[in-house]
């Protein structure tokens, strides 16, 4: 955002009044579209074309193709580099690389999260987005309304009708796609749920017939108690403490007796859950564990947070890039 930008903002905010609304036409300078970073502004350029794009360096390829003469590596050797990048080319070619066998088929996922517009005027009002997932992995993103943050709080909440229109619309995603109506809505938020958003969350799932329903909150920030057990090796993966009634704290990382050990390099920390809905919590665990083993675009064995939160912060900044009225892919192969 410009100074010029700033000081209108600000005037505006005070009521000002500008010789615009008089009837006058001030003719300015046209000003070249603005772009922050060159991976998520040419991925939100493209998608009017639909071309799921894939960048890659040549210090990457370098680096591959002369692995062990380069005095400096890269973080990944040529094995994971070679799995990620087949694996994601795999994906934006319309195919599904691996599916779950263990979620329900008649479930509909939803992520919701927001991400800070740069190209708004005022930097603190950020947008809604809801990431819609199937049980086969199938995702959709959705660009919600304008939200403005809670200076008290610091946290983002949608109102009511901004609520009901979000959900509503993620769910006819989900229905244009899985050609079927969910018998169950799963939403998960990084965030607390406030009153309207869960009032707005349920008028929209009524509309759509007697549809069970569970609303959860994931906080990944690190806990202020770590369990231990006996051995070389951190808690399992999988691993579920019960605070109360509605609240447990997950390992979605930890040692993993698949594979026989643990990725991590330090002690892992859980993900604290509240829960409020019609599922038990040990299912919301379990799908939840599922979830972190759905992200195409690494050979990590899982990740810390599930598919519908871990990689929100991506599509926000390229989300970012893009201006209101700009055309939106909605397959989740065009923001990976």
């Amino acid at each position: 955002m410009t100074p010029l930008e700033q000081e209108i903002a600000e005037l505006k905010e005070k009521k000002q009044g500008f010789l615009t609304d008089f009837g006058f036409e001030i003719k300015a300078k046209s000003i070249p579209d603005k772009s922050y970073d060159f991976r998520n502004s040419l991925k939100g350029k493209v998608m009017e074309l639909g071309i799921p794009t894939q960048i890659i360096r040549s210090t990457t390829c370098e680096h591959f193709l002369k692995y062990g003469e380069m005095k400096k590596h890269t973080k990944q050797d040529p094995s994971s580099m070679a799995w990620n990048f087949s694996t994601a080319i795999y994906y934006k070619a319309n195919g599904k690389p691996w599916r779950l066998a263990k979620l329900r088929m008649d479930t509909c996922y939803v992520g919701v999260s927001f991400f800070v517009d740069k190209l708004h005027p005022k930097q603190e009002i950020q947008i809604s987005m809801a990431q819609v997932f199937t049980h086969n992995g199938e995702g959709l993103v959705l660009r919600g309304t304008e939200v403005e943050v809670n200076e008290h709080t610091k946290q983002a909440h949608l109102k009511k009708d901004q609520a009901k229109l979000l959900l509503k619309n993620a769910i006819e995603k989900y229905i244009s796609r899985s050609k079927r109506n969910p018998s169950r809505v799963v939403i998960h938020k990084k965030s607390s749920f406030s009153p309207e958003e869960q009032e707005g969350f349920n008028e929209a799932i009524y509309e759509f017939g007697n549809i069970s329903k569970d609303f959860v909150t994931i906080r990944s920030e690190p806990s202020s108690v770590n369990f231990l057990r006996m051995g070389a090796y951190p808690v399992l993966r999988g691993t579920m403490i019960s605070l109360d009634d509605d609240s447990v704290l997950l390992y979605s990382s930890g040692f993993s007796p698949r594979i026989r050990t643990y990725a991590g390099h330090r002690i892992p920390n859980p993900l604290s859950i509240t829960h409020i809905g019609d599922s038990s919590k040990e299912e919301i665990a379990e799908e939840i564990l599922g979830l972190t083993k759905l992200n195409w675009n690494t050979t990590s064995f899982s990740t810390f947070l599930p598919i519908t939160l871990s990689f929100a912060d991506g599509v926000g900044k390229i989300l970012s890039e893009l201006p209101k009225e700009k055309f939106v892919q909605d397959h989740y192969r065009f923001f990976m």
